[in-house]
């Protein structure tokens, strides 16, 4: 059970200020700095600053909140063991790839125990990574670019990350310059995902934006695109076993630009996390 004072720092770490903290927790805005000055004395280190009317955090504010959400992580792993049992329930994120189109045999695999039971939540990596840092998740299966040094993690696979056009298309089975691409109507994920981020950072290396497309179509579901892909003269980047589910598409690849992406296994705590993954992916 953490100090009622975490709570304060927990929701003051959220919403940045004073005011929205003392209405949240239905305090006072002096009580509120009470806790926060309690901590940084006990701690011995300043936990916010402002920069003129902005509220900043400091950097031990930052290692504070990593480290209670891994004392958070151990606390849930607590409540398992007094009411589970018998039975075993493990709330696991992925990233939409992933819990599309490589975890499903897995989960399958893992149900086969009667005992054994999955809340499996498909999102993407932001609000995964929010969920995992309020106890909401036992782990997360992400995919592409994440700040790796705010989490415990390691490697679960590398996936190459190619164009994915219909089979009748131009493209399909071939290379094509960069200039060839920008010159199509692309389908990708929503901002926040790890898939458009990957995609965004291959061509920002390149020195353009997305913008340099001719027409950039935004859909947060892999089925839908895959599904407009097949039938429009359009394209998409994704990881290769979203090309693999359905027989009308095909692959492409952009000269000089060559991706390959990760998957991570992601947690707050090492001991909890690793665990849990063990739990579900037998000895990867």
């Amino acid at each position: 059970m953490l100090d009622y004072r975490i709570k304060t720092f927990l929701t003051l770490y959220d919403e940045m200020s004073y005011h929205r903290t003392a209405e949240r927790l239905n305090m006072t805005q002096p009580g509120v700095t009470h806790h926060i000055h309690y901590l940084e004395n006990y701690y011995g280190v300043k936990l916010f600053f402002y920069n003129g009317k902005t509220l900043s955090r400091t950097k031990n504010a930052e290692i504070l909140k990593r480290h209670i959400d891994s004392i958070l992580s151990e606390e849930k792993e607590i409540f398992r063991e007094f009411s589970q049992k018998e039975k075993l329930i493990l709330n696991v994120g992925a990233t939409k790839t992933i819990g599309e189109f490589v975890l499903v045999p897995v989960v399958r695999e893992f149900l086969k125990d009667e005992n054994h039971s999955v809340n499996l939540i498909v999102d993407n990596t932001e609000t995964l990574l929010r969920m995992l840092e309020s106890a909401q998740l036992d782990f997360a299966v992400v995919e592409g670019v994440f700040d790796k040094s705010k989490y415990q993690y390691h490697l679960f696979r590398k996936e190459k990350f190619v164009g994915i056009c219909a089979k009748n298309h131009p493209f399909a089975g071939g290379s094509v310059k960069l200039d060839q691409i920008f010159a199509q109507t692309l389908i990708i994920r929503e901002p926040g995902s790890g898939t458009r981020r990957l995609l965004e950072q291959a061509v920002t290396d390149k020195g353009f934006t997305l913008e340099r497309f001719r027409r950039v179509i935004s859909v947060g579901n892999f089925s839908v695109i895959t599904d407009m892909v097949a039938r429009d003269q359009a394209i998409t980047f994704a990881y290769e076993p979203v090309a693999r589910s359905r027989k009308e598409l095909a692959t492409f690849e952009v000269e000089d630009m060559e991706i390959k992406g990760e998957f991570n296994f992601v947690y707050c705590n090492s001991r909890t996390g690793k665990r849990n993954i063990r739990l579900l992916f037998g000895k990867k």
